[in-house]
């Protein structure tokens, strides 16, 4: 972040008010385009939640506060499901999640600039870069990890996190030329579709996670039954303090934990990774937790496979290694990063099927028109050539 913002700026709008949002709507839709980012408290919460919403349109800078406004910010819903309203993100994914989990709202009308850069073959893809290449405004990093949930704001965060939207729709015109210009605008619509209906769900907490931490496979059964103890310990207190997991206790201390067996808060606060505070802190409740698990024991089953199943899963791993190996081949070919011509999860679901034709390669992912028209036909005859695990 540069030593502070630009004087010919105009003054940075806050809005904490359903008339102030109502108001600030009227300008952003007649606009018709505008720079959209948001802020979460990842770092500081058991329960992320959307802590700041920023707007830039006409050259004017909006910072939103969803804390402040409550259901109230849901009012915005119908502008950021409006696609005749241009909206420019960079990096979209987690903003779709967040918007999608907190206000309930799919965004359409999307333009990712990030996406856009990755087409263009752009050496860093980060906003940052993209504004000091364009711009020559050199950003800090230092508000990346900024508590958004605290309040009051700091003029730094609000300096930050209007200077992460102000440039967008700028950017928007400026990429556009360039994708035009390279051919590559179907492209990029083509993923920004993607992105719009494929958006990512945050994972609710899973009570038998701890069984899938690395370690967990290698345990005795009676320290995996302590882990589990401890596992369920650290989640409710997580939830009560509304702090993310690593902030009561961290995997590794977890898993020491169980394994060593502490029997007293000195060998407690032994272990790597706790210390006299955090045994003085929890250590009863901890020590509480093993003693629940004393003489229980969990075993880990490793189903037994036959050889038929084997041959099958083989068959699978290969086959995805061979699409793997020609999204790379056609990657290069267009000289295009692999993740932009086919995202992973539909290369998976494709191998998994392994359709013939293009009305079955369609029936499992809608390409767009642009793979259509540069890959369909290789991709297919990749497919026919591919074994069927079920045969194998």
């Amino acid at each position: 972040m540069p030593d502070r913002i630009p004087s010919e700026w105009a003054p940075v709008h806050h809005v904490n008010s359903i008339e102030q949002l109502t108001a600030a709507m009227e300008i952003w839709r007649a606009a018709g385009i505008i720079g959209v980012d948001t802020e979460a408290n990842s770092f500081f919460a058991y329960h992320e939640r959307l802590c700041l919403l920023q707007v830039s349109a006409n050259g004017e800078d909006w910072i939103v506060d969803p804390i402040a406004m409550g259901e109230d910010l849901k009012a915005i819903a119908p502008l950021l499901a409006d696609p005749t309203v241009i909206k420019i993100f960079h990096a979209a994914e987690f903003d779709l999640m967040i918007l999608k989990k907190d206000l309930d709202v799919e965004v359409r009308g999307l333009f990712d600039t990030q996406v856009a850069m990755t087409l263009l073959r752009h050496e860093k893809t980060g906003l940052a870069a993209l504004i000091q290449s364009y711009y020559g405004m050199e950003l800090s990093k230092k508000e990346q990890r900024s508590n958004w949930g605290y309040r009051p704001l700091s003029e730094e965060q609000i300096s930050y996190a209007r200077i992460d939207t102000h440039f967008l729709v700028d950017l928007h015109r400026r990429l556009t030329a360039e994708l035009l210009e390279a051919d590559m605008m179907a492209a990029a619509e083509g993923e920004f579709l993607r992105q719009e209906t494929e958006i990512l769900v945050a994972g609710a907490p899973d009570p038998e996670r701890y069984r899938k931490m690395k370690a967990a496979r290698g345990m005795d059964p009676e320290s995996l039954a302590r882990l589990k103890e401890v596992f369920f310990w650290r989640e409710k207190v997580a939830e009560q303090r509304d702090v993310p997991l690593f902030r009561v206790l961290a995997n590794q201390g977890m898993l020491d934990i169980a394994l060593q067996a502490p029997s007293n808060i000195k060998e407690l606060a032994d272990i790597k990774g706790m210390g006299w505070k955090q045994a003085k802190r929890y250590g009863e409740d901890i020590l509480a937790a093993l003693a629940k698990a004393h003489g229980k024991r969990i075993e880990i089953d490793v189903p037994k496979v036959t050889p038929e199943e084997r041959r099958r899963r083989r068959v699978l791993r290969e086959n995805l290694d061979e699409m793997r190996d020609w999204r790379k081949s056609v990657a290069r070919e267009l000289d295009l990063p692999s993740e932009r011509l086919m995202h992973r999860r539909h290369l998976e679901a494709i191998c998994r099927a392994r359709p013939q034709t293009s009305a079955e390669l369609n029936a499992v992912v809608q390409l767009n028109d642009w793979q259509r028209e540069n890959f369909e036909s290789s991709l297919l005859a990749k497919l026919v050539q591919l074994p069927d695990p079920e045969q194998a």
